[in-house]
């Protein structure tokens, strides 16, 4: 009888619109779009290794990568306690003296560090930003205006 009253509700139009889905729904995915005109490393995505063995007396590694351009990577060593402080400090040592600023970074930080990071970015590069939440992810985009010289 289980099996037949199975059968009839999948089979029954009415039955499947007003089921109650006990299923966790995924939100909808949103690609990040690219630009095809953009410079090298104009728009970085930002992520971490983490739980490496220790080489060098380092742990982790910050993985800077051209999102649109290029899709190079640049890998920087560093421990798994970095602050966001000291990400600020090796973007502006070993990204912006040879690629410039970037317009965009793409990052999947938590809130606490990103608000940090933001915080030292400005301090250090004296720039604005408009932030972008990705719905139903913990994506952050970040657009930057630069400066007037």
């Amino acid at each position: 009888m289980k099996k037949d009253v199975e059968e009839y509700v999948k089979g029954c139009a009415s039955c499947q619109a007003n089921k109650i889905n006990t299923h966790r729904q995924n939100p909808h995915l949103v690609p990040i779009t690219t630009n095809t005109d953009a410079e090298p490393f104009e728009v970085i995505a930002m992520d971490f290794i983490v739980k490496l063995p220790k080489s060098q007396g380092y742990d982790t590694i910050l993985t800077i990568t051209d999102h649109d351009c290029s899709k190079a990577s640049i890998f920087i060593p560093c421990n798994e306690t970095i602050t966001a402080e000291g990400v600020v400090k090796l973007l502006i040592k070993y990204i912006f003296p040879h690629y410039g600023f970037p317009r965009r970074i793409i990052s999947d930080r938590d809130t606490c560090f990103m608000s940090q990071f933001l915080k030292h970015f400005y301090q250090k590069t004296g720039t604005k930003q408009n932030v972008l939440l990705r719905p139903g992810t913990v994506l952050f985009i970040f657009f930057f205006i630069l400066p007037h010289a």
